[in-house]
């Protein structure tokens, strides 16, 4: 039997860390689709799911937690993980109450991001 590759979403609006992370994700074996903003990223959201998704808390117009919040009041258990350069801000809070799987303080590592993504990703 086949092992399924992991599809992952990014949403960050910071276009350098967006295409590092999709290298990272290619070079672990990843597919990978990047979003701008969180509002991009919920309306793919509509047209199928990824196995997990990356998501920067702090972004102009829908933030992550925003984001976060609008998955859960849809009760979608897709499992997220939290990017923030403070990960103690009122919006990290927020994620961490919707039950993020991990939260990633920025910057990150490779082995930080692999070890995130491999301990998201349903069995």
């Amino acid at each position: 039997m086949a092992r399924k590759i992991p599809r992952i979403f990014v949403v960050d609006d910071n276009d350098p860390v967006r295409w590092a992370i999709r290298l990272l994700s290619r070079s672990f074996g990843w597919q990978c689709e990047e979003f701008a903003s969180a509002i991009d990223c919920l309306h793919a959201l509509r047209h199928g799911a990824p196995d997990c998704l990356l998501l920067e808390l702090d972004m102009p117009g829908m933030s992550g937690a925003d984001l976060i919040e609008a998955l859960r009041s849809e009760n979608n258990p897709l499992p997220v993980i939290a990017m923030s350069g403070d990960p103690g801000s009122p919006l990290a809070v927020r994620a961490r109450a919707c039950g993020v799987v991990t939260m990633l303080a920025k910057p990150f590592g490779a082995e930080e991001l692999e070890s995130a993504v491999v301990g998201a990703l349903p069995d």
